[in-house]
């Protein structure tokens, strides 16, 4: 059978179509997967990206971190130093300030010890015996110093010779004072400004007031608040003019004749450290 002219131009015209339809699809294919490969290709590379960002934040962190520890550590190194040198300091302050006391202390002893007429012994208080009915104070001298028993005992303090006792006992290198608070002590005293005379003696503790009596009652109206009251000198042991206490309280029984004062001591016995053992009496 003949194909016709017309016939065979149509088929080939179909032929051509075809095949051109099918290189289109190819192409197209082609295309959608090199898109697909693209598209893969810059997902990973972000992914790569993300990870390699993470993974220099990670170590830049650590490497922060770490340093950061080192450098605590040294600052608290430096800080442990500092606090030792500042330890050292204050106990050098510490210590400076206690010398620099001690030597006004000692300066002011010895000017006082210049100021004595009499004879003088300076010691140091070692001991302290309180008891129920009696007191004692231990001194670090006794008779290789030329210290014997009744002398009387002062001490430099505010500013004020003031009475401390009496030598009691001694030994070869120490001896024992009867302090003024003592109930054993007594005293001839006088007001220092109105001349009215008494006889101090203690009440058994050191911090309370010691006494004062058989003042006039004449002298009632005229006794002020801290009045100085010194030793009158009537007595063989006690020199004259050494300050006892202030006046603190005057008191008066009905039936009694004369007054009786309370005193607060001038000498702060609580932080007493060294006295003068004055070389006068009748076994000195």
């Amino acid at each position: 059978m003949k194909l016709l002219p017309g016939n065979n131009r149509i088929k080939k015209t179909t032929l051509l179509f075809v095949l051109l339809l099918i290189i289109n699809s190819a192409l197209m294919i082609s295309s959608d997967r090199s898109k697909e490969t693209l598209r893969i290709s810059e997902i990973g590379f972000s992914f790569l990206s993300f990870f390699q960002k993470g993974f220099v934040y990670t170590t830049s962190f650590v490497v922060e971190t770490v340093n950061s520890i080192n450098e605590l550590r040294r600052v608290k190194i430096e800080y442990s130093k500092l606090l030792e040198r500042i330890s050292i300091y204050e106990a050098l302050e510490k210590d400076y300030l206690d010398l620099r006391r001690e030597n006004n202390k000692l300066r002011d002893l010895l000017t006082f010890s210049r100021t004595i007429r009499t004879e003088r012994i300076p010691a140091q208080i070692i001991g302290h015996d309180s008891g129920v009915f009696f007191n004692t104070i231990t001194i670090d001298k006794g008779r290789r110093h030329g210290v014997a028993v009744n002398m009387p005992v002062v001490a430099f303090q505010d500013g004020f010779q003031g009475l401390v006792g009496k030598v009691v006992e001694t030994g070869h290198s120490s001896s024992k004072i009867i302090p003024l608070y003592d109930r054993r002590f007594s005293v001839a005293a006088r007001l220092q400004n109105l001349r009215h005379e008494g006889i101090v003696s203690g009440t058994g503790r050191r911090s309370s007031l010691i006494t004062m009596n058989y003042v006039s009652r004449n002298a009632g109206g005229r006794i002020g608040y801290g009045d100085i009251v010194i030793t009158s000198g009537l007595s063989s042991i006690y020199p004259s003019g050494i300050y006892i206490g202030r006046v603190r309280n005057v008191g008066a029984r009905e039936y009694e004749p004369a007054l009786e004062l309370e005193l607060e001591p001038v000498i702060d016995f609580s932080r007493l450290e060294f006295v003068f053992v004055l070389k006068t009496g009748p076994d000195s």
